[in-house]
């Protein structure tokens, strides 16, 4: 399918989805580990990272809606539930482990649709998707480093090459976008791993500049709107060709509005300046984990 390039002057069409090339990526070695050692939390992330790939591929073909996007990914937490892929505990700096026997199933439950839609938020300029799980990919490689995990490297090794692939299509100028089917999976491969390995803490500081562009968002627009229903954009684009924050009262705050408002400028520095946030982010999440280590 092709799809308008909105930050391009003229009409840019670009291709899409790269979605399922994306998820070969990502299932092909995990589902060869399984067959390999049968264990069950390489079955387990296929298993995640396959139903949210056939949902993102619906809302691809078939737009579905914010709310219903949301709800159906929570089943892309079952597998870790079912086969028990986790450890009911997480491990705070300073403090140690702390047993969560019956909240830490809920947290399971909620945390792949929250990660999964958080990165398909990000993706709003040319290799912000791609570029940023590049970094957490990379960055949640040297937590269960240090953490000594290292039975558990394979999966930010993989989403770190998958994402490193895509980003040489996806980067700016982009030649293809990834889709929801891409950057469901990505959020939710990412959310597994991170609970699969138990790098929670961590993950959760590189991952803050999702979270706080999905408050953002969700904050403006009071609710879940898919965000091809979104009426008034936030950011447009002036004569020059330069990106410019939206005067509308009615369009939602965004990461990429407030990066933006700090005076027209090109897509390549405003997705730059996005994915140095996630590097900084990253950092510290880094920082975290050698304190958790003391």
């Amino acid at each position: 399918m092709l799809v308008i390039d909105f930050h391009k002057k003229g009409s840019s069409m670009i291709p899409k989805p790269a979605g399922p090339a994306i998820f070969v990526g990502l299932v092909f070695p995990m589902i060869s580990l399984y067959l390999l050692t049968l264990d069950l939390k390489y079955l387990a992330i296929f298993l995640v990272t396959s139903i949210v790939f056939i949902i993102g591929l619906v809302d691809d073909l078939r737009i579905l809606s914010g709310f219903l996007k949301m709800a159906l990914t929570i089943l892309g937490s079952i597998p870790i539930l079912i086969f028990g892929t986790y450890t009911p505990s997480i491990v705070l700096p300073f403090i140690g482990s702390t047993r969560l026997t019956i909240v830490y199933p809920l947290m399971v439950l909620i945390t792949i649709p929250v990660v999964a839609n958080a990165i398909n938020m990000i993706d709003v300029y040319n290799g912000t998707l791609s570029g940023a799980c590049t970094i957490l990919a990379f960055s949640q490689f040297i937590i269960t480093l240090i953490s000594g995990n290292f039975g558990d490297l394979v999966f930010p090794l993989t989403l770190f090459m998958v994402s490193l692939a895509f980003y040489i299509f996806n980067k700016y100028p982009s030649r293809i976008f990834a889709g929801d089917s891409g950057s469901l999976i990505l959020g939710a491969f990412f959310g597994a791993s991170t609970i699969i390995s138990r790098t929670e803490i961590p993950s959760l500081i590189a991952f803050l500049p999702a979270i706080l562009n999905g408050f953002y968002i969700l904050a403006s627009i009071k609710g879940f709107v898919e965000h091809r229903q979104i009426k008034e954009r936030p950011i447009i684009l002036n004569e020059n060709g330069l990106l410019e924050v939206s005067k509308s009262r009615h369009a939602p705050i965004t990461l990429a509005r407030l990066i933006v408002a700090d005076g027209p400028m090109s897509e390549y520095i405003a997705a730059r300046r996005i994915l140095f946030l996630f590097a900084y982010s990253s950092l510290l999440a880094i920082i975290t984990s050698l304190l958790m280590r003391w």
